[in-house]
């Protein structure tokens, strides 16, 4: 495989020199020519897969009228997106604001949150990644944050969780303006909280005066085999931060909120402003895929799939010893491993052999977000060679 040089490319993180060069649905290509079937999705952002007709042929009609307009002036696009997307979450008459990543997102979302509610705490969940930004970003500060580590609550025999129970005794719930949901993924880890914890926190925080952030940059557009991530919790929150799916590579988020929100946010006569905020280019993507997904049934194609898609995990885990854990809703899936440092060279040969999964390596974790538009047969072909990869490193340890 022919190897990227890039000398001139600041390395932050780690780097896999293949030299991509073509996407083609969830394939693909490298300068050499190798074909290689993503199971990450780009990072969790195609959701329709890489070089969608679709979302090309708007994106080429809208480069030929505007791309970009400065903020105070208004265009149509952004309000249909919006509308197409409030509907989505019954907001009826809500409003949204079209950002660039999801980071921006979360933060926007929290900072309106805390502007209108009571309180001077956020409580979140302690394995929430929630934005690359200060803010949010882990290690959170103590005197701002109430982390609440979920784990301890798995094997709760209880059927309703309360105040007086040891993990949730502590919490002030007065104190508590924003209850920031993140309903799934972990940091990669594909972890999900127990419904009647996150029913209970909801509940408690709104009871207080406080308001429900849901963070469904990862989670939502039918990544977890619904349309997003807090349906899996019969919730009404007051503020949704979205990023990845709806841009489907491109760098588009949002933050949509309730009227009664939206009200309270401008009522204060809040000022916020970007340079790239309701631009036309990303708007026109947002709404394409949208209507992708709805047109062509992706929630229940990712469900169903997904399900396949698991089954077929656990099978492998069924003939393995090395294998902890199989788990995941829709198609955010997991594989955890029970042998450290190892993850990374099961994605080295993996990738050898045309697949490219996910780690988090920290977890033992192998991951698994491939686009909606993932094919039995490439879950097959994927599986077995994993299954391969697996019973030669199991022989070997």
């Amino acid at each position: 495989m022919v190897k990227s040089k890039l000398d001139h490319i600041l390395h932050c993180h780690p780097i896999i020199r293949t030299d991509i060069v073509k996407g083609e649905n969830t394939n693909l290509y490298s300068k050499d020519g190798k074909k290689i079937i993503d199971f990450e999705a780009g990072i969790w952002c195609t959701a329709l897969g890489h070089s969608n007709q679709r979302i090309k042929a708007v994106i080429m009609e809208q480069l030929d009228k505007i791309i970009h307009v400065h903020y105070k002036l208004t265009n149509d696009i952004a309000e249909t997106s919006a509308v197409n997307l409030l509907e989505q979450f019954h907001f009826k008459d809500g409003k949204a604001v079209f950002l660039s990543s999801g980071s921006e997102a979360v933060e926007l979302g929290i900072t309106i949150s805390k502007l209108i509610s009571k309180g001077s705490k956020i409580l979140t969940f302690s394995n929430s990644y929630l934005s690359a930004y200060s803010n949010t970003a882990i290690p959170r500060d103590s005197n701002l944050w109430v982390e609440l580590d979920f784990l301890q609550c798995n094997n709760c025999p209880n059927e309703e969780c309360t105040s007086k129970c040891s993990v949730l005794g502590n919490l002030v719930f007065s104190d508590i303006s924003t209850f920031v949901l993140e309903p799934g993924s972990s940091s990669g880890r594909v972890l999900f909280p127990p419904y009647k914890l996150v029913k209970f926190l909801a509940k408690t925080v709104k009871d207080y005066g406080g308001l429900i952030v849901v963070d469904e940059v990862t989670t939502g557009f039918g990544r977890t085999g619904k349309w997003f991530g807090y349906n899996h919790y019969d919730l009404e929150p007051d503020i949704i931060a979205l990023g990845k799916s709806l841009g489907n590579g491109y760098p588009i988020s949002a933050v949509l909120m309730s009227k009664e929100t939206a009200n309270e946010v401008e009522m204060k006569n809040f000022h916020y402003a970007q340079s790239h905020q309701n631009d036309p280019l990303g708007c026109v993507i947002a709404n394409e895929v949208i209507n992708i997904i709805k047109e062509d049934n992706m929630i229940a194609y990712s469900a169903n799939i997904g399900e396949f898609f698991i089954n077929q995990l656990k099978d492998i885990q069924n003939s393995s010893s090395i294998i902890k854990e199989v788990r995941g809703r829709g198609l955010m899936l997991a594989m955890e491993l029970n042998i450290k440092n190892i993850t990374e060279i099961v994605c080295e040969k993996m990738l050898e052999r045309g697949y490219f999964i996910g780690t988090t390596a920290a977890y033992n974790v192998l991951r698994f977000y491939p686009a909606l538009t993932i094919s039995k047969n490439d879950i097959l072909s994927m599986c077995e060679a994993l299954k391969d990869v697996l019973k030669q490193l199991e022989y070997n340890k």
